[in-house]
């Protein structure tokens, strides 16, 4: 599903740092994505992905996307070329079924990487068919069984540098790879906008934009509900704690994180919001226990489905205010067969579902509708 670790001088050559540069057109602005940027050309469309893996600075991968009846230009000798539309693609990453779904090309699909975290009903009922196969997962990657598959492209997900090392192992098979970085947005938003550089991969630009259109009108009508009613009626705002301990390390969102900015967009008063960073940390059981005196609601605890299952993790939760007195919600309400959560996947590209779930919890009766991604721990 992911992949990782370390890079070299010589890589950041390979990936085109070239002394002849084709020409391009002024790039298209995003909205609220940062990590990525599109440029249209009358011959190509440039993908540049910026710092593509955590602490990556200062780093740019340049993608370049060529009609499949067009020649490919002498500008573009020995940079990453792309025949587009793409029609068979291998996804390391649930996230990147999301934008596929949404782009309703799933049929493209033909590998993945952890079929056991995917919580796609047609993908998994293709995988029941062997219409598609699991190509192994992280240093593991099946190279052998990715070249039968013949993709036109492997979206590879980077959490560091050593994702370098299997793109360049494809590249060398003759297979296109490109890194999708989606997830260092800070922006629910940001995140969901991926969906104009994955649909440029398949000529559907249009239909990304009309996607992204109407998933940020829908998230800022919600956002806009909360602020107007925390304004008229001076509500006390709920602090949120999040997490539980994962192998004996309490990781937590960073204070400018994906997570921290849906709980404030939803009206909640996020704990760990002082932390100044995008990605997580870690936090001692003794923090976990001051933030547990102060929160209203604890959210997001792993796999934990009930408030028995809890205490049979860790007996300390019993000291918790919040365990006691407190609400209790998880984000476990769509999990798929074999155990992936589905929070992950297409929460990726409807993060307007989950700003709704967040303020059907925090603020109950302000809007409509019921739990999707969230269930209550009782």
């Amino acid at each position: 599903m992911r992949i990782f670790w370390l890079i070299s001088i010589g890589i950041f050559l390979f990936y085109g740092c070239h002394q002849h540069q084709p020409q391009e057109s002024d790039p298209v602005a995003n909205d609220y994505a940062q990590n990525f940027q599109i440029e249209r050309n009358e011959d190509f469309t440039k993908l540049t992905v910026f710092n593509p893996w955590g602490k990556a600075k200062k780093i740019s991968l340049e993608y370049y996307l060529v009609e499949r009846n067009r020649s490919i230009p002498d500008t573009l000798a020995a940079q990453s070329i792309i025949r587009i539309p793409v029609k068979r693609v291998v996804c390391l990453s649930t996230t990147h079924i999301a934008f596929l779904d949404a782009l309703e090309e799933i049929e493209a699909v033909r590998g993945v990487s952890g079929l056991r975290y995917i919580s796609n009903s047609t993908l998994n009922d293709r995988l029941k068919r062997e219409e598609v196969v699991d190509v192994g997962y992280g240093q593991q990657l099946n190279y052998e069984l990715i070249v039968r598959l013949d993709p036109d492209l492997v979206m590879v997900y980077g959490v560091d540098s050593d994702v370098t090392g299997p793109v360049r192992k494809l590249e060398e098979l003759g297979i296109p790879a490109i890194v999708i970085g989606e997830y260092l947005e800070e922006s629910p938003l940001g995140k969901t906008e991926w969906i104009k550089f994955v649909g440029a991969l398949f000529q559907k630009e249009k239909e990304a934009g009309v996607y992204f259109n109407r998933t940020e009108k829908e998230y800022n009508r919600l956002k806009s509900m909360v602020e107007a009613n925390t304004r008229r009626n001076h509500v006390k705002v709920p602090q949120v704690m999040v997490g539980s301990p994962y192998r004996d390390s309490w990781w937590v969102p960073g204070g400018k994180s994906y997570l921290a900015n849906l709980i404030a967009d939803a009206g909640g008063d996020y704990l760990g919001k002082k932390n100044s960073s995008h990605e997580s940390y870690i936090i001692s059981f003794e923090n976990a226990l001051a933030w547990a005196s102060e929160a209203d609601y604890w959210i997001n605890m792993g796999n934990l489905g009930s408030k028995k299952e809890i205490m049979a993790s860790d007996q300390r939760f019993g000291k918790f205010r919040v365990y006691n007195q407190g609400k209790i919600y998880n984000n476990i309400g769509r999990m798929g067969i074999h155990g992936g959560n589905d929070f992950w996947e297409s929460g990726t590209v409807n993060p307007q579902r989950i700003l709704q779930d967040l303020i059907l919890i925090f603020y109950p009766g302000l809007v409509e509708g019921e739990l999707y991604y969230y269930k209550e721990i009782l």
